[in-house]
């Protein structure tokens, strides 16, 4: 069953690029290498001392506490010193050292201005509390700007952050969404539950008792008891409501994908993957439902468009945009998928790297 809920229509040791090509490894001599869209590029002959891959650069600490990105296929210095903490988005770097916190954008490492000792980051969004200025700021589009609103000691850690928005709770108690650069007021202060995605925040009005979605600048109700569990994605929110039905919102759709509670589901990006063990293996894709195997994988990984998993007959297998393929003809047993990018070993440090129907 399919409803289309009026006005959603929308308003406008491993991982990877803008692409969604970008992996990282180390080879037998414990060398650090990059690949990238088909090539493997060495970025350290030592050890690095932790990384993190992004859509677009490589972030790591190398051997000697030098902090790093790999980006646009050469390495590039940030720091002289191991950043507190960073994070790799699919379109940003950030990285704070002490109180000072730099965002890599587009090839361009920026200072963001005043002090902060915390930061929330999604794919194309910062939000962090400027310390020594007493606002909240908001890196977004190449640009720093204050928060549009008024927060107090309480709200700075109820920020979350979606890939495109932030969501949190203004001076007021009221639950707000920073989206598109502008404030929403999300016509609530009794929220216990609530998780953010790609231009979607799902959450539970408690002095309602009713589930909420808000979805490109629209706020619509989706149910009127509250959800068992709920899983926020791309544009998407996967969820079981009160009576154990599993109902998919993509898009502006409600879509009501299993009359009874699925034994397992789990969502990444843009792929959900569900099903009841020994029975069916699933997964909804951009408005679909496929099946892939009858018994449940003993395990599986989820990212971006695809879903990897090791069938019933120990072969790897890729779903990917909509199609399933076996991936070798050999049995294996360690793999790790980011975005397009699939990496298998056959042997210790044997890497394989399938990426859009080739193996490298």
């Amino acid at each position: 069953m399919k409803v289309f809920i009026t006005g959603f229509l929308s308003l406008v040791f491993f991982q990877v690029s803008l692409s969604q090509n970008l992996a990282a490894y180390y080879d037998y001599r414990s060398y650090f290498y990059v690949f990238d869209n088909g090539a493997n590029q060495q970025a350290e002959y030592l050890p690095v001392k932790s990384y993190k891959v992004g859509g677009n650069a490589v972030a790591y600490v190398d051997n000697s506490d030098n902090f790093k990105v790999f980006y646009a296929g050469k390495s590039y210095p940030l720091a002289d010193v191991a950043p507190t903490a960073y994070s790799a988005t699919d379109d940003l770097v950030v990285y704070n050292i002490d109180k000072l916190l730099s965002v890599f954008d587009n090839g361009t490492a920026t200072k963001m201005p005043g002090w902060a000792t915390s930061f929330v980051s999604g794919d194309s969004i910062v939000g962090y509390f400027d310390d020594n200025g007493g606002l909240y700021k908001v890196y977004y589009g190449g640009v720093v700007n204050p928060l549009p609103d008024v927060i107090d000691d309480n709200s700075i850690s109820t920020f979350i952050a979606g890939d495109n928005l932030l969501a949190y709770f203004n001076a007021d108690g009221n639950f707000r969404a920073f989206f598109h650069n502008k404030v929403y007021d999300l016509g609530t202060n009794h929220v216990s539950k609530y998780q953010a995605g790609s231009s979607t925040i799902a959450f539970m009005d408690e002095y309602s008792q009713t589930f909420k979605v808000f979805y490109n600048g629209v706020v619509a109700t989706m149910e009127n008891q509250p959800p068992k569990s709920m899983q926020c994605g791309d544009d998407l929110i996967a969820y079981i409501d009160a009576t154990g039905s599993f109902k998919i919102f993509y898009k502006g759709s409600l879509i009501t994908v299993m009359t009874y509670e699925p034994g397992f589901y789990s969502t990444v990006d843009n792929v959900v993957a569900f099903g009841t063990d020994n029975v069916d293996f699933n997964v909804f894709y951009k408005g679909n439902v496929y099946k892939l195997e009858t018994n449940t994988p003993v395990n599986y990984q989820l990212d971006y468009n695809s879903v990897a998993y090791i069938d019933p007959y120990g072969y790897l297998k890729l779903f990917s945009d909509g199609k399933t393929k076996q991936v070798t003809s050999l049995k294996i047993t360690d793999y790790t998928l980011t975005k397009n990018v699939l990496m298998y070993k056959t042997a210790m440090f044997d890497y394989h790297f399938y990426l859009n129907g080739t193996e490298y």
